[in-house]
């Protein structure tokens, strides 16, 4: 193992021993959590992208909603979805396209994201006009729950007053691009299996990254030599009056700097 990736579980490991669940955590300041610990510390790392944290923020809103209560809630198809979980309602992430925020060759590497998830939802029944009734009505409470939201969509602070919830990490995101909804069909023709309708909603969503190189070494010294010419031997430099200066500069400027290139960093998201 890396020490960077161990830094990093160490990160997850002081975060839940704080009361915070890695997966829906705040990003965790490796470098400041684990120097704490007298521990050499690589540069700050997420524990989790932003991308698994905007997924997560859709996940909570639908899972603490009374509405999907008796529903089998999941965030992915790692498992088999056997009959006895429905209904059950699904929060994928299916995919996450990355393009370039403007010119892609001029200056620091810059990402538009536009992850798509999907929200799977499965019922059971015989009657097939009653099961599209009833996945209908699911999408438009859904739809409804999550974009009449006025914490989830907030592009300042996630902050739900009145019950205190907030995104993870205060994820936000810029736009929704993208929307579209479909029909599923189970087929009892064949297996004589239990009838299943399912509708698949997905979105896309928007959001910037901006990354930036570094850490690089301090400017810390410039030494500057006057009456050179190219070409010129030793000897006729020194016929010519010369000129020698070390200007040094005081790194404790830069500590500010770098902090707020980190905060305009981190308001830009």
């Amino acid at each position: 193992m890396t020490t960077g990736t161990a830094a990093i579980i160490e990160a997850a490991d002081i975060a839940a021993a704080r009361g915070v669940i890695p997966d829906t955590a705040a990003i965790i300041e490796g470098a400041d959590v684990l120097a704490a610990n007298a521990t050499v510390a690589p540069p700050a790392k997420q524990v989790q992208s932003y991308t698994h944290l905007i997924r997560q923020a859709f996940f909570d809103v639908v899972e603490n909603d009374a509405f999907f209560a008796g529903y089998t809630i999941r965030k992915n198809r790692m498992l088999k979805i056997q009959h006895e979980l429905l209904p059950y309602l699904g929060v994928y992430l299916i995919e996450e396209p990355m393009g370039p925020d403007g010119d892609a060759n001029a200056g620091n590497i810059r990402f538009i994201h536009t992850p798509r998830i999907g929200f799977s939802i499965m019922l059971v029944n015989n009657d097939q006009d009653a099961c599209e009734a009833a996945l209908d009505a699911a999408y438009i409470y859904l739809y409804q729950l999550l974009w009449d939201d006025p914490a989830l969509n907030n592009v300042f602070d996630t902050t739900n007053r009145h019950t205190g919830y907030q995104n993870p990490n205060n994820v936000r995101f810029e736009s929704i691009e993208r929307g579209v909804r479909r029909y599923v069909w189970g087929n009892t023709a064949v297996t004589n299996q239990t009838p299943v309708g399912e509708l698949q909603y997905e979105i896309t969503v928007k959001y910037r990254d901006y990354e930036e190189p570094g850490p690089f070494d301090d400017l810390l010294t410039l030494d500057v030599t006057t009456g050179v010419k190219p070409g010129d031997t030793q000897a006729e430099m020194d016929q010519r009056q010369q000129l020698h200066v070390q200007y040094r500069f005081d790194p404790s400027s830069f500590a500010a700097k770098r902090e707020f290139k980190q905060r305009r960093k981190t308001y830009e998201r």
